[in-house]
C-alpha cells in the first residue's frame, strides 16, 4: 500500500484549509493512498524545540513524542504540508512541529557544512493559502517556495514533488472556493500517477 502523510498546520478544522485538507485526503484515498493526518494543534507534544533536546538529537536520542512523528514520515511515500500563510510563512506551531520532528539523524547529517539528507524516499509538497490574491503574493510565493523547497523539503533529502498555492481565500466566494477545491483534488490526483 502507498503511504501519505499530510501535516495540517491550522488551529481549526473549520476554515477552508479544512475544507481543502478534507477534499485532499479524501481523493488521496480514493486513489489508493493509507493516509494518515498529522493536526498540528491536535497533537499533544510541546512544539518548541530545547538546547537540551537538540544536544541529544546529535547523539541519536529523540523523545518518544518526536520518535512517533519520525515513525508516520518514515512509513510514507509522500508527505503534504498544507498551512495559511500568517507573515510569510506557516504559523509558529508548524515551524515548532518541524523543528523538532526533522531531528538531526533523521531527518538530516551534515558532513562538515555541508548537509546530507535522509528522507530521499519522501516526494514533498505544500498547499497553502493566503488572503492576498495570487498576483499580488508573487514575491512572497517566491520567498515561501524557496524556504520550503530548497531549506526544508531538499536540505532533508526529500524529493520536492510541486506546490499549490491558493489566493484571496478570505474574499473568493463559493464558485472560486469550489474552483480552488477542484484543483486540490486534481493534485491529488496527481500524486497517484508519480
Amino acid at each position: 500500500m502507498r503511504h501519505h502523510t499530510i501535516i495540517y498546520m491550522h488551529p481549526t478544522y473549520d476554515s477552508f484549509n479544512g475544507r481543502l485538507l478534507e477534499a485532499y485526503r479524501k481523493e488521496l484515498e480514493q486513489n489508493g493512498f493509507i493516509v494518515t493526518v498529522r493536526a498540528v494543534y491536535d497533537l499533544s507534544m510541546k512544539l518548541t524545540l530545547t538546547d537540551e533536546e537538540y544536544q541529544q538529537s546529535l547523539r541519536g536520542r529523540y523523545p518518544e513524542d518526536v520518535q512517533a512523528e519520525h515513525t508516520f514520515l518514515a512509513h510514507a511515500e509522500a508527505v503534504t504540508l498544507i498551512f495559511p500563510v500568517w507573515w510569510g510563512t506557516f504559523p509558529a506551531a508548524g515551524k515548532g512541529y518541524l523543528d523538532r520532528v526533522l531531528s538531526y539523524g533523521f531527518a538530516y547529517e551534515l558532513e562538515g557544512e555541508s548537509p546530507i539528507g535522509h528522507l530521499n524516499h519522501l516526494r514533498a509538497h505544500a498547499i497553502y493559502t493566503t488572503g492576498s490574491p495570487k498576483e499580488e503574493a508573487n514575491d512572497m510565493q517566491a520567498a515561501l517556495e524557496s524556504v520550503l523547497n530548497d531549506s526544508i523539503f531538499s536540505f532533508c533529502g526529500m524529493n520536492p514533488g510541486g506546490n499549490l498555492h491558493f489566493g484571496n481565500v478570505v474574499q473568493a466566494g463559493q464558485a472560486e472556493h469550489e474552483q480552488m477545491i477542484r484543483e486540490v483534488e486534481a493534485f491529488a490526483r496527481a500524486q497517484a500517477d508519480t
